[in-house]
């Protein structure tokens, strides 16, 4: 039997920390974009991912109807942390000061 096709697939996940207790991830397959999120520090596991009562939160300006979109943050000149959001456990969109 001969291979007639093979791909393989490259996952990569980039942190930065900011000085308070949020970090921003972008994950990435074969350079393609599929997830950036927001996350609290003590959340994360050393792989990216989000331990058990963590929040992947996500950046929006528009606060009458907030939705994800896989835009990726200027991270190092970010401060608009009152316009991060979560999905609930019912799928609802809230702020996070909600």
């Amino acid at each position: 039997m001969k291979t007639i096709y093979k791909k393989l697939t490259a996952t990569q996940i980039k942190k930065h920390d900011f000085d308070n207790e949020f970090a921003y991830l972008e994950k990435r397959c074969n350079s393609v974009l599929k997830d950036c999120y927001f996350a609290e520090k003590e959340f994360l596991n050393p792989n990216g991912t989000i331990k058990d009562g963590g929040r992947k939160y996500f950046h929006c300006e528009d606060n009458v109807n907030p939705a994800k979109k896989l835009i990726p943050v200027d991270y190092e000149n970010f401060l608009d942390f009152e316009d991060l959001y979560y999905f609930n456990e019912k799928g609802i969109i809230l702020n996070i000061k909600e």
